[in-house]
């Protein structure tokens, strides 16, 4: 794909925002940007974030931005707040392929709560 104007302000916004996203909101965040972007153009470019691991799918059509590399995220279901965690409670690979013969290549987990300021 091609790095166009309107992608990169995509990401840029992307990179700026602090808390979880629709696309619809990205859309109008670009918008009041004074970027001439089509919703379609926000779907593609997150979806390339997205296979880059620079966005996060979560739930209700949702996306956060984050880092590349291993993590999860802890999303309050009251307020919408969502952080980063390195904490894992997968088992390790070679213990799914001894047990199972199967190889892992990645997973995702996100766990969903309530925060410490809602609880």
């Amino acid at each position: 794909m091609r790095n166009t104007r309107q992608r990169a302000l995509l990401s840029e916004l992307v990179a700026t925002q602090q808390h979880a996203f629709t696309a619809e909101e990205l859309w109008s965040a670009a918008r009041d940007a004074g970027g001439p972007v089509g919703l379609a153009t926000v779907y593609r470019t997150l979806a390339l974030l997205e296979s880059d691991g620079r966005v996060r799918r979560l739930d209700r059509g949702r996306f956060i931005s984050c880092e590349p590399g291993h993590h999860h995220h802890l999303v309050c279901v009251s307020c919408g707040a969502v952080e980063e965690t390195k904490l894992c409670a997968a088992p390790p690979m070679t213990e799914v392929r001894k047990r199972h013969g199967f190889v892992v290549q990645r997973h995702e987990a996100d766990l969903y709560g309530v925060c410490g300021k809602c609880a």
